[in-house]
């Protein structure tokens, strides 16, 4: 089971790292809207940037549902953690 857990955890963090990748080649403005509401949540998070919090929630995501759903463990951090990064990211822009 551990090692099932292990290997979907770094599945997840290898997609992630290759989003953040990717978000740093094509910043958020550049890119086209998405066609569906997946592909929107993505381009809305664009310049997200992991966090030991946001592979923190994925993790425990993944415990919580004995290592299934991984892209629905991925999506959930996102959509939760990425607005407070950039809620703080604005704060300490007008300062």
């Amino acid at each position: 089971m551990k090692h099932i857990l292990r290997t979907t955890a770094a599945a997840v963090l290898a997609c992630a790292v290759s989003l953040s990748v990717a978000a740093a080649e094509s910043p958020a403005p550049d890119v086209p809207a998405g066609t569906n509401t997946i592909e929107r949540m993505h381009v809305k998070n664009a310049k997200c940037v992991w966090t030991q919090e946001i592979g923190d929630h994925i993790y425990q995501c993944l415990k919580e549902n004995f290592g299934m759903n991984a892209h629905w463990c991925h999506n959930e951090a996102m959509e939760l953690l990425c607005p407070k990064q950039e809620a703080v990211n604005a704060d300490a822009a007008t300062k």
